[in-house]
């Protein structure tokens, strides 16, 4: 996770407990994981937006029609021209 391994993850953990005391530590817990989950949704989102905006890009520059005209021409070559071997 995050490539912390569990000897710092305790390290971390008993830092923690030491400078924010047990009382207050389950809220801040609660706060972070708040803010991990809110990130993660909003990168969620972010990356879906962006595939939607690359993919209505491509379907609008032409990209596939040209692709596909291009095939053909090359399907047209290859049956009027016998094999050079």
């Amino acid at each position: 996770m995050f490539g912390i391994s569990g000897t710092e993850l305790v390290v971390i953990l008993v830092i923690a407990l030491i400078l924010v005391g047990p009382d207050r530590l389950p809220g801040y817990a609660r706060k972070a994981g708040r803010f991990v989950r809110d990130m993660r949704t909003r990168g969620t989102a972010l990356r879906r937006q962006s595939d939607i905006d690359v993919h209505g890009i491509v379907e609008d520059s032409g990209i596939n029609d040209i692709r596909r005209n291009l095939d053909a021409a090359k399907q047209d070559v290859d049956r009027l021209l016998p094999p050079i071997r």
